[in-house]
């Protein structure tokens, strides 16, 4: 099961962090990162810490490349791997872009791995089986997104 990459475009990403009030030093997760700007802007604008999750190894290359152009060295991670794989007590924050298939199947993992407090937000696909605490529309590019904020 594996959702197509389709970047966040940034101020749906910005607003995705704000949602969640993504607070300074506070671990950011974006599962299926990509090339990982959820996770730049998490560190660069919210002053949080960013550990991103992609099976693709030249979208791995690339979150590399950038976290070390920008400067971002012990703040921002990429972790090469399966996103069912992370331990997500880590977290403080989940951002999630996967698809309610995805969304769903994950779940139970999140259930049981995130502290009590922790904050997922999801960008267009609600997590089945939860109910949102918050949602916003946002007009972006091209279309309006939908966004659901989850506090366990």
């Amino acid at each position: 099961m594996t959702a197509p990459y389709v970047p966040t475009p940034r101020d749906v990403a910005v607003e995705m962090l704000r949602l969640a009030n993504v607070r300074p030093g506070e671990v950011v997760v974006d599962p299926g990162a990509g090339e990982c700007g959820i996770i730049t802007l998490a560190v660069t604008v919210f002053n949080a810490v960013g550990i991103g999750i992609e099976i693709n190894p030249a979208l791995v290359r690339s979150c590399m490349e950038a976290f070390e152009k920008l400067k971002l060295k012990g703040r921002a991670y990429i972790v090469w791997g399966d996103l069912f794989d992370f331990n997500y007590s880590i977290a403080d924050v989940v951002t999630l872009y996967l698809g309610s298939d995805i969304n769903e199947k994950l779940r139970p993992k999140l259930e049981r791995e995130l502290r009590r407090g922790a904050r997922v937000v999801s960008h267009d696909f609600e997590v089945p089986g939860w109910h949102a605490t918050r949602s916003i529309v946002i007009n972006g590019p091209f279309r309006e997104h939908r966004v659901y904020l989850y506090v366990i």
